[in-house]
């Protein structure tokens, strides 16, 4: 089979697999062109496409997962980044751990911690991204990568927290696409495993749905009291003249990344109520 039929043989894969046999057997029939073959198979991706975006699930999927738990999740990454990268910069150039006023157990704790809740949330937010977007999911994933990797620097450099001096494109672009910190690894895989499943799973059952909220509500709690620490910490380095985060608005980012299990848990005893009726 020549290159440009194997393309349309993949673009194709956008479509369900009835619309997709069609438009390939037409495709084989009609003998046209490669440029014609590839117009109309375009023009019925893009109505179904549309179709699709008539349903709630993609625009929850959209704005509730890749805009605000992918705000959120960016955030939390970036902060795993700069602490993860102040520790492994002074063992590499100094020898010595980066003084943070805690102890050296405290430090670790708080970053497995919060590594565990980004391996977990990501997972989940994907899984939820992949159940409500369906094949419209390309483009819900897209948004939500982005948002997550790009999302907390492009606030600190439009504050202007962060300069950027000379900056030369192509490094922007590979920085700004390809997961090369810890925290995007952490984030970049889970996340793509857990949209896979959600995609052909749609569902968990309310036995793993139960056992997805329990994980996910141990690992909130720790990230929160770990990162509860260096609030105390900050409290006493400034003699109390930065009081730190309360409790409650450290635990509301957590809470808003977490929102996908509650959909799951919702979800699962959804359907197995339409089972037993």
């Amino acid at each position: 089979m020549p290159l440009q039929w194997r393309f349309l043989a993949v673009l194709a894969r956008l479509l369900e697999p009835r619309d997709r046999e069609v438009a390939l057997g037409d495709v084989a029939e009609t003998g046209e062109s490669f440029f014609a073959a590839l117009c109309e198979l375009l023009g019925l991706i893009v109505r179904r496409q549309a179709e699709l975006w008539m349903s709630w699930g993609p625009w929850l999927a959209l704005l509730g997962v890749s805009c605000l738990a992918g705000v959120t999740l960016s955030r939390i990454a970036f902060r795993f980044n700069v602490d993860l990268g102040q520790q492994l910069h002074a063992y590499q150039k100094y020898g010595v751990r980066f003084e943070t006023g805690l102890t050296a157990g405290q430090d670790y704790g708080y970053l497995v911690c919060l590594a565990a809740a980004l391996l977990v949330w990501s997972w989940t937010c994907g899984f939820v991204l992949g159940s409500l977007s369906g094949r419209a999911v390309w483009l819900t994933w897209l948004a939500f990568y982005v948002m997550v990797l790009d999302s907390a620097w492009l606030r600190f450099v439009l504050a202007g927290n962060i300069i950027l001096r000379h900056p030369q494109p192509l490094r922007l672009l590979i920085s700004a696409t390809l997961p090369l910190s810890i925290a995007a690894l952490l984030f970049a895989f889970p996340a793509l495993l857990g949209t896979y499943m959600g995609v052909y799973r749609r569902v968990l059952s309310v036995r793993d749905a139960y056992l997805l909220g329990s994980a996910m509500t141990i690992v909130t709690i720790l990230a929160t009291w770990t990162s509860s620490w260096y609030e105390n910490a900050h409290k006493v380095w400034s003699g109390g003249a930065w009081p730190g985060i309360s409790w409650p608005l450290q635990l509301l980012p957590f809470l808003v990344v977490g929102w996908p299990a509650g959909y799951l848990l919702a979800a699962a005893h959804r359907q197995r109520t339409a089972k037993f009726r």
